[in-house]
């Protein structure tokens, strides 16, 4: 048996719209695992995001796609292995 974590996050009964992105969405999500199974790198990644967030944002005029992503798909993970993008800074 194999528990995946991410089809937790698409239970009709916990989410409305399971597969729509919602920035916004406040029910807690599985991505970093529960209890005992807590991701180690939980808090790292969590900093990684806040550091991205408060210190590039601010300074991006824009981010677009400017290729096709290669997508990761493991039983384990979902994500792009790349994801080419073009970012204009306030300052151009």
């Amino acid at each position: 048996m194999m528990v995946l974590w991410a089809s937790g996050n698409h239970d009709e009964e916990v989410f409305e719209n399971p597969e729509t992105f919602d920035i916004r969405r406040t029910t807690r999500h599985l991505a970093f695992g529960s209890g005992i199974h807590t991701c180690v790198g939980m808090h790292l990644a969590k900093l990684e995001m806040r550091i991205l967030f408060e210190e590039l944002i601010p300074h991006m005029k824009c981010l677009e796609v400017v290729g096709e992503p290669k997508a990761v798909r493991t039983n384990f993970v979902g994500g792009f292995k790349s994801l080419p993008v073009q970012i204009t800074s306030t300052a151009s």
